[in-house]
This record gives C-alpha cells, structure tokens and sequence, in this order.
C-alpha cells in the first residue's frame, strides 16, 4: 500500500492524471523510483490518444502523410497537457541561461527568468519539431513500442544526472530531488534503461538506432553533468531540460 500511496504521489507531480497532492505523506525522493513508471502512462496515454485519431481518419482519404502527422500533433499536445508542460519550460529556460553567456549569479538571474527569449524560443520549436517528426515516422512504420517508451526514457535520465552531479541549492525543488541520486537508484535506472533497449529492439528498431541512442544520450548527459559542475550545481531547469531532450532523443535515434 505504500508503494501504491508513492506512485500516486508522483502522478500527480508529473502529470494531471491524479488530483494534485504535493506529495502527500512521501519526498520527492520516495517517489523517485516511480518516475519510470509515470512515463509509461504518459506513454500509454498520448498513443491511445493518437490511435484513436488515426482510426477516426481511417475512413478520409487524407493524403500522406497527413493522418500520421495529425495523430502525431495529437500525440504531443495530449502529452504536453497531461504533463502540464512541465519540462518544456525548462528547456525554454535552460536554452536562454547558455545562450546568454554569463557566468555565475548572472546565469542563475537568466535560468530563473521566467520571459521566454530568443534562445528558449529557438529550442522549443527545433524539439518540438523533432518529437513531431519523430513520433510521424514511428506512426507510418506502425512502431508503437518507442512512442510509448519514450516519455519513461526521458525521465529516467534525470536519476544519471542526480547520481553524478550535485544540487546548485538543496532546499529548492531539484535540490529535494537529490536525495534520490543513490546507487539503489541509479541501479535501477540503468535495469530500466536496459528493459527499455530490449523492449525495442524486439520490436524492430535496429542495432545502429540503439547504438545512436545510447551514444547521443550518454554524451548528452555528460554535457548535463559538465554544465552542472561549471555552474555551481544542476536546479530543476537541469533536470527538465534533460528529461525532454532525453523523451527527444528515444523518438528520434530510434527511426
């Protein structure tokens, strides 16, 4: 029952499926373990979502590739309100604070900024743009598995940030976070990325497409972890941005 009061808790921190408890009764850090969890019913979710769109157009002769790029908006839009847009504010926030060049205090005045700039704007629309073609490609070739995945492969990325990096302040939300970046974890992270490779390749994505992924993941996580140590620690803007890009990155490589 405890596990179950857990899960709960971080549904309702990661998406809107479950009425909004500020984690009742649990840290951040005990909901931790569920995070791959939430991903896989944001997953299920946003495909049934597309599935059902892509039935309903079944009987228009749309052109192609229209019907899988609509079922692929739809796919992202339900993904993006059930999440409440979480991390796409943060890749909004991360993209302005690197692009302004600053160092120190003020980096942290741009990470913090809530106004979108020119840079935030950029990255939005080029990750946006991505998830969309990717998610249109996975839909024409009918693979199901890697649209579902993708969002529980984002977030489990965060757990390689937290175990190898440190908090810029540990009293704010990425700081409670923290205290999930053990090796429990991490070891658990690593089964579920594994499961997850598996769970493709069976499905037919190809070895040079796992490869891909794992390559640009992990040098992608590492630039997180330089950025992190650089500036004095990661904040919740670190882990977000990772997370999206890392949901980007399984929609993408995996074609």
């Amino acid at each position: 029952m405890r596990f179950v009061h857990h899960f709960l808790d971080a549904l309702s921190f990661f998406t809107c499926l479950v009425p909004a408890r500020m984690v009742k009764g649990s840290t951040l850090a005990q909901c931790a373990p569920f995070i791959f969890p939430c991903g896989l019913v944001l997953g299920c979710a946003a495909s049934l979502c597309a599935a059902l769109v892509l039935r309903l157009l079944e009987g228009h002769s749309l052109p192609f590739p229209l019907p899988v790029l609509v079922a692929a908006l739809v796919w992202l839009v339900v993904e993006i309100l059930l999440s409440r847009g979480l991390h796409w504010d943060a890749v909004a926030d991360m993209a302005d604070a690197l692009g302004s060049y600053r160092e120190g205090a003020a980096f942290r005045a741009v990470l913090k900024d809530s106004r979108l700039g020119t840079f935030g704007a950029l990255a939005l629309t080029v990750i946006f743009a991505a998830q969309l073609l990717g998610l249109a490609g996975h839909l024409a070739q009918g693979q199901w598995l890697a649209i579902i995945l993708a969002p529980a492969w984002g977030k489990n990325t965060a757990f390689w940030l937290l175990c190898l990096a440190e908090p810029y302040d540990r009293q704010s939300l990425g700081g409670k976070f923290a205290e999930a970046g053990t090796r429990k974890n991490m070891a658990l992270s690593l089964v579920c990325a594994l499961c997850s490779l598996l769970a493709l390749a069976c499905s037919g994505v190809s070895p040079a497409g796992l490869a891909l992924l794992c390559l640009v993941q992990a040098l992608l996580t590492g630039k997180f972890v330089f950025w992190s140590r650089h500036y004095g620690g990661y904040s919740g803007d670190f882990i977000g941005a990772l997370m999206e890009t890392g949901q980007c990155l399984c929609l993408v490589c995996t074609l």
